[in-house]
């Protein structure tokens, strides 16, 4: 067996990480004079074969996460691996992301682009569009595209789609109007000429830390989505004319067989929509010949990308046999054991990296009993984090202590700070007990003093209520195997019922945005943040960032509102004053627990031989990655 470069666990009270050998690149620690790049990865092998000049090849692609039929965009579905292929399939954005982690203005998108800042505080963004971009059926894009996308996207019409929230452009002046029909114009975009347009920044927008990110549109196919309508602008702002009506959407978007939201045809992207097998959950996508590059110009070579779905307890095994090419970010001791096992045998190579976020319990605040805070810290205390990860990871992951990854900045910069002044919620149970008497679950199910055993009741406005608490699951995931060995025993010791319900990811999701059958109050899942992570939505109090699926913990509570939200108009360069409002957000969230952070891990890609010049990492996605990687067959 190979050696696995594997530490133990190390656990020490009063750290907020407990330290963990990660991978080669060093332990984790909390001592900020032993620093470590997490943005990096590390590759166990070089390439062994020049990368072709033409696209050959397929790479099978295995997700845990379910692969579901949504290819328009994160509002109307926010699964992670879908969110990926949403990039591979739909491109030439005005803004990019780069290799190294900054916001960009796409050079070979734009011919050039303009900032003026208004005299009433607005400002504005001009950018003109170079010629030579094309749709994948050979139309020309133009600045048509981009402004058809910003009406659209934001119209009352667009909301009749599926609940469409429409609230990517919530900044822009006079979006409130045009979003809400009661202006014909959308006065904050213009089209100036074909190649060109602009938007215009609220002032009470400005500034903001993510400024650049206000300027990023992504085009649609006005011919496909709108046929006959035309968009124009004026002194008062762009519009659409033609008969654009919800109808018209519901069957060039939302049409189940031929609708752009399931079967997009007409794209820009790197790759090309090729089909969505329901029985096999997996999309498969072809490389797009019309395909411009990304803002480095690289295009990709590798010809068919087979996304599918695949089982956490039987994906080592397919990678072995060679019916899957690629698992990405695999964590977990027994997986990425098993992976190594692979990896010293040669039949695969691996690429490791710390995590863009964490593992978590996620609450559900807008639901009984998890809407009180004393009930949600009272469950972490029902919980031996250290003793998890330590099973769950083997060495491979680090408590967290709210919500941050390895791999952010923030935590490598204040891991000290952080060990100080966080709440650890080492597994008390008489904390717990402690929690819930002075939340008021004192009586038994007759309304007596609570006997100590058994169900603890509430009086709520007369009515006794158990303290049962309904936690959705999925099954095959070895962190829901992991809780339901580890949790219900303490919950019931302290007085509360765990009731688990093991189903699919997508009735999962389903579920946390409120859209299923049934609202829990707690589900084990993970998340990764958003290259311009902005908490502010995270954990606003307005509904439209609830219901979007910004704020999935469905929290109303103005003091993390208020934390979160003190961020956003910090500058960019500004970074002190972001530390210092970073501590106090990270240190409330610490507090009022919307999630109990589990872990955050390092990351494994295990992959064929075959997979030649992978590069993946914390901030440069799979998605990425492929339009570097080439096949050797």
């Amino acid at each position: 067996m190979k050696n696995k470069r594997l530490l133990s666990l190390l656990v020490a009270g009063a750290m907020t990480v407990s330290l963990a050998a990660c991978g080669g690149q060093g332990a984790v620690t909390n001592n900020p004079t032993e620093s470590t790049d997490t943005s990096t990865a590390e590759t166990s092998a070089e390439p062994t074969s020049e990368r072709p000049t033409e696209p050959s090849g397929q790479l099978v692609i295995g997700s845990i996460t379910q692969v579901v039929n949504e290819f328009y965009d994160t509002s109307f579905n926010n699964n992670a691996t879908n969110y990926m292929m949403y990039d591979l399939i739909h491109g030439c954005d005005t803004v990019t992301y780069t290799m190294e982690g900054e916001f960009a203005f796409d050079d070979t998108v734009l011919a050039s682009h303009e900032e003026t800042e208004n005299e009433d505080g607005s400002k504005t963004y001009t950018m003109k569009i170079k010629d030579g971009l094309v749709w994948s059926d050979g139309s020309p894009i133009t600045a048509k595209d981009y402004v058809f996308a910003l009406l659209c996207e934001c119209s009352d019409e667009m909301t009749g789609v599926d609940g469409y929230p429409g609230n990517t452009y919530t900044t822009i002046v006079g979006y409130d109007e045009w979003h809400d029909g009661t202006a014909d114009t959308f006065a904050g975009v213009n089209l100036i000429d074909d190649m060109t347009f602009s938007i215009t920044v609220k002032a009470e927008e400005l500034p903001y830390h993510w400024d650049i990110s206000y300027a990023a549109v992504r085009p649609r196919p006005m011919a496909v989505i709108a046929p006959g309508c035309d968009v124009v602008g004026g002194d008062n702002g762009a519009s659409i004319t033609g008969d654009f009506t919800t109808e018209l959407l519901q069957e060039t978007i939302n049409n189940i067989d031929t609708g752009y939201r399931y079967n997009p045809q007409v794209t820009c992207g790197p790759y090309l929509f090729a089909g969505f097998d329901e029985a096999g959950q997996q999309a498969t996508l072809k490389v797009n010949p019309s395909y411009h590059g990304d803002y480095r110009g690289v295009k990709p070579v590798i010809e068919t990308l087979v996304v599918r779905t695949v089982s956490s307890d039987t994906m080592m095994n397919e990678l072995e046999a060679g019916t899957v090419d690629l698992l990405y970010e695999c964590s977990g001791a027994d997986t990425i054991n098993a992976g190594l096992d692979l990896v010293e045998e040669g039949v695969a190579a691996d690429t490791t990296y710390y995590r863009n976020g964490y593992g978590k319990v996620q609450f559900d605040c807008s639901q009984f009993p998890t809407d009180s805070q004393n009930v949600r810290q009272a469950i972490a205390y029902c919980l031996d984090r250290n003793e998890f990860a330590r099973q769950y990871s083997g060495g491979y992951a680090a408590v967290v202590d709210a919500a941050y990854g390895l791999a952010q900045p923030e935590y490598t910069e204040n891991s000290d700070w952080l060990s100080q002044n966080m709440n650890h919620y080492e597994m008390n149970l008489d904390t717990a007990k402690q929690l819930l008497e002075e939340d008021g679950w004192t009586l038994n199910a007759d309304g007596t003093p609570y006997s100590g055993t058994g169900t603890r009741y509430k009086d709520v406005n007369g009515e006794l209520k158990p303290l049962v608490i309904t936690w959705a699951n999925t099954s095959g995931n070895p962190v829901s195997d992991l809780l339901s060995t580890m949790l219900p025993t303490n919950m019931a010791e302290v007085g509360m019922e765990l009731q688990p319900t093991t189903m699919d990811f997508a009735t999962l999701q389903a579920a946390i945005s409120h859209e299923g059958d049934t609202i829990y109050n707690m589900y084990n899942l993970a998340t990764g943040f958003a290259t311009a992570n902005s908490p502010w939505y995270n954990y606003s109090e307005d509904p439209q960032w609830m219901t979007a699926g910004y704020n999935s913990n469905w929290i109303a509570d103005s003091e993390l509102s208020d934390a979160a939200g003190a961020m956003k108009s910090i500058p960019y360069a500004d970074t002190d004053a972001w530390m210092e409002a970073w501590r106090n957000y990270i240190q409330i969230w610490n507090e009022k627990l919307p999630d109990i952070p589990l872990y955050s891990d390092e990351y494994y890609d295990f992959y064929s031989t075959k997979l030649q010049g992978w590069y993946n990492s914390s901030i440069w996605g799979w998605q990425r990655a492929v339009l570097d990687a080439w096949v050797a067959e």
